[in-house]
C-alpha cells in the first residue's frame, strides 16, 4: 500500500486523481490572480470581472483546501491554511468600496453547504476568533438569511453568538432535520441520530455542485465530508465511538478539537509609542486609506494609492504581497 492509500481520509480519492486535481487548482489560482491582482484596475469591465474572479478564486482555495483535508494532510498544517480560506471568502461576498460582490443565500444549497463547512472547520480547527467573520458573510444578506433556518441558528447560538428565532430547517434539505432533532434530544438518543444522519446525508445533497464528482472520468472531486455533523458532535460533547467509522463524518477533526485549546488571535502590531499600527494589506484588496505604501516584496516599491483601489500584487520570490503604511508620506523629489 502505498503512502497516500495509508494516509488518505477520503475512501474515493486516488493518489492519481488527487495529483492531477491540485495541480489544475494550482494552475488556475496562478493565472487568475494575476489576472485579478494585476489587471482588474486597468479593465474597462472591473466592475463586473471582479466578482466573477473573486468566485473563482474563492471556490479554488475551498476546493483545495478540502482535497488536501481528503488526502491525509496533518490538521496542523490545514489550520495554517484556514485564514486564506476565509479571507478569500470575505473578498468574495463581503461589500467592496469599488466593486461588485455577490453575498450567500443561505437557499442555495451550495452556499448553505459552504457556509456550514467553514463554520464547522472554523470551530473544529480551533480558530475560534474567525467564527464570527464566517457569520458575517451570511449577516450582508441578513433578511435573506437570518431567521430562515433553525438549524443554523442553533449552531450559532450554541457557539455563542447572537441568533434569531427561525420556525424550521430550510425546506431544500432533506437530512438536516435530523441534525436539529439531535441537538433537542437527550445525550442517550444523540448517536443514533447523527448515525441516521450520516447515512442519508450524501443522497439529500442531491444538487450540490459536487454531488456524484468520484464517477466522473478522469475522476474530479476533493472530497465528500458533512463537516457539521463534526461541529454539532463537538459542540453537544457527543460519544461518537458508534459512528466515527461511518462515511462523510470527519473524525480526525472532532479528535483535534477535543485535543487542543483555541488558536489566539493575532495581536496588530503596535509602534514603540504602544498606538495601533496600520494593519498590512494582502494584495488584491482595496486600499483602506489614501497615502504612500510600499511592500517588502519589491525594492524601491513605495507608491502612492487612493482608498479603495485595489493592492496588486508582485511577481517575485519574495512570496506573497502584503503593503505596508510607508513612514514616509512626502512625494517624491523631483
Amino acid at each position: 500500500m502505498s503512502r497516500f492509500e495509508k494516509n488518505k481520509r477520503e475512501r474515493f480519492l486516488n493518489e492519481n486523481s488527487y495529483n492531477a486535481l491540485m495541480k489544475g487548482i494550482a494552475s488556475r489560482l496562478n493565472r487568475v490572480e494575476q489576472l485579478f491582482y494585476n489587471e482588474l484596475p486597468k479593465r474597462s469591465d472591473a466592475f463586473r470581472m471582479y466578482s466573477q474572479w473573486s468566485a473563482t478564486i474563492s471556490n479554488e482555495y475551498f476546493e483545495q483546501f478540502v482535497g488536501q483535508y481528503s488526502a491525509g494532510v496533518p490538521i496542523e498544517e490545514l489550520g495554517a491554511k484556514f485564514t486564506k480560506v476565509v479571507e478569500v471568502s470575505e473578498a468574495d461576498s463581503l461589500p467592496h468600496p469599488v466593486y461588485k460582490t455577490e453575498p450567500f443565500y443561505l437557499d442555495e444549497i451550495d452556499a448553505y453547504y459552504r457556509i456550514l463547512a467553514l463554520l464547522s472547520l472554523a470551530k473544529l480547527l480551533r480558530y475560534d476568533y474567525l467564527v464570527p467573520r464566517i457569520v458575517e458573510l451570511t449577516n450582508v444578506a441578513h433578511d435573506d438569511n437570518r431567521g430562515t433556518d433553525a438549524l443554523y441558528e442553533t449552531l450559532i447560538d450554541k457557539l455563542g453568538l447572537p441568533s434569531e428565532p427561525a420556525p424550521k430547517v430550510m425546506s431544500m434539505l432533506k437530512a438536516h432535520p435530523i441534525l436539529l432533532e439531535l441537538t433537542q434530544a437527550p445525550p442517550d438518543k444523540q448517536p443514533k441520530l447523527m448515525a441516521q444522519f450520516l447515512k442519508k446525508w450524501y443522497g439529500s445533497m442531491r444538487g450540490c455542485y459536487w454531488h456524484n464528482r468520484h464517477k466522473r472520468v478522469p475522476q474530479h472531486f476533493s472530497g465528500y465530508w458533512a463537516f457539521e455533523s463534526g461541529l454539532v458532535t463537538y459542540l453537544w460533547d457527543i460519544d461518537d465511538s458508534s459512528y466515527r467509522d461511518l462515511p462523510f463524518y470527519p473524525k480526525d477533526l472532532v479528535d483535534y478539537a477535543r485535543t487542543h485549546d483555541a488558536v489566539p488571535e493575532p495581536e496588530p502590531d503596535t509602534g514603540q509609542s504602544g498606538t495601533p499600527q496600520r494593519p498590512s494589506i494582502p494584495a488584491g484588496q482595496a486600499c483602506p486609506e489614501t497615502g504612500w505604501w510600499f511592500t517588502p516584496a519589491k525594492a524601491d516599491s513605495r507608491r502612492y494609492f487612493k482608498a479603495g483601489e485595489v493592492m496588486p500584487s508582485i511577481d517575485s520570490d519574495y512570496g506573497e504581497t502584503f503593503w505596508q503604511w510607508s513612514p514616509d508620506q512626502s512625494p517624491p523629489k523631483l
